[in-house]
């Protein structure tokens, strides 16, 4: 397995060079690395969110998440199964009145579509959590304490696009409250509607490349969120080795050294770095492999379905024509049976009959 080399390593910590060199945050493993440290994960989701973030703590119970897939792969360090992950944070957040709201950020990130189905689940749990809350009685001053929901941002950082009508860089959904007869807005906090909905943020890492200096220079979150999402730029990685990312220093602001500092970290602070990489790497390519079977599989499954519709179809014609053919017959024979009993009502001889009607002997004498 190919390590980073010295001089790279120097070059990636040396303030003097042109470039930057960082782990790849698209892997799971440099991610969690990233937002473990509170004040990078605080520079991350409140340039994401547009949003004061004053406290921020990331949720233990669902820090890791184990993927199930058919093949177990190790982590070289410790040989326990590689885990992959989204991250759930609350966080304080300072509001335009200068009072404050809790928060939940889930922070989900994929490099397959399929995975729609996992982030779907992930927010139905996350939706339901609540927090406790006192209101004092206006006239007897009692406490009373109620769980109310908190509010939930989900952030999805996708490396594949979901739309090509726009191709922006960050789709973000916002909650907008309209009377459908006044046709205006509700401006102010509904606790009912706002609680029962929520804001949400879809980064698609392919369209960096389609963002243009004058969409974003005249805007200050625009020029920090761009700055935040080239640390992702797949198309910076490093020539014959994809687990590292070569970035041009000057494009990034002063507020993202903490980021930076941290990101680079990562290769001192975990020898087994690159094995954990390539670890990843293999479980990628087993979910890339599993899907492609199943694409197969629907596929091989599709054609076989619209033969037997076809089968189905042909026998149901078929079927049909035998009926017809038996109705057809029934008529015939009603026809040759009613001219059979006028012959034999004229005292045809039942010889005679049998002859020209081709009926049975026995038809004749039973009519």
């Amino acid at each position: 397995m190919k390590k980073l080399d010295k001089m790279t390593l120097e070059e990636s910590f040396s303030g003097d060079s042109e470039y930057i060199i960082i782990p790849n945050p698209i892997y799971d493993v440099v991610f969690r690395y990233l937002m473990e440290d509170t004040e990078s994960a605080t520079i991350v989701l409140s340039t994401l969110i547009n949003e004061k973030i004053t406290n921020l703590h990331l949720e233990p119970q669902t820090h890791a998440k184990k993927h199930t897939t058919p093949i177990q792969v190790k982590d070289p360090s410790t040989k326990d199964d590689i885990r992959l992950f989204h991250l759930d944070f609350t966080a304080t957040v300072e509001l335009p009145d200068g009072t404050e709201e809790l928060i939940m950020i889930e922070l989900q990130k994929a490099t397959q579509p399929d995975d729609i189905f996992r982030f779907k689940r992930y927010i139905s749990n996350n939706f339901l959590k609540k927090q406790e809350k006192e209101i004092i009685h206006p006239t007897t001053q009692a406490v009373t304490t109620i769980n109310k929901p908190i509010r939930l941002i989900p952030i999805f950082i996708l490396n594949f696009r979901i739309e090509n009508e726009i191709n922006d860089l960050l789709i973000r959904t916002n909650r907008i409250k309209t009377g459908v007869f006044k046709n205006r807005e509700l401006k102010k906090t509904n606790e009912f509607i706002d609680n029962l909905t929520y804001d949400l943020l879809v980064v698609q890492l392919p369209n960096l490349s389609n963002i243009t200096e004058s969409e974003y220079e005249n805007d200050e979150y625009k020029r920090k969120l761009y700055a935040l999402l080239q640390l992702f730029d797949q198309k910076s990685k490093v020539k014959n080795n994809e687990h590292r990312l070569r970035l041009i220093r000057r494009f990034f602001p002063g507020f993202l050294e903490r980021v930076i500092r941290r990101l680079q970290a990562a290769d001192i602070n975990n020898p087994d770095l690159e094995e954990q990489l390539h670890a990843e790497d293999e479980i990628l390519r087993v979910l890339i492999d599993h899907a492609n079977q199943i694409t197969y599989l629907r596929e091989k499954d599709d054609k076989n379905q619209k033969a037997l519709e076809q089968k189905n179809k042909a026998l149901e014609l078929k079927d049909k024509a035998l009926e017809l053919k038996d109705k057809t017959l029934f008529e015939n024979k009603k026809i040759i049976l009613a001219f059979a009993k006028t012959l034999k009502d004229r005292g045809v001889a039942i010889e005679t009959i049998v002859k020209q009607t081709k009926l049975t002997k026995e038809d004749i004498e039973n009519i």
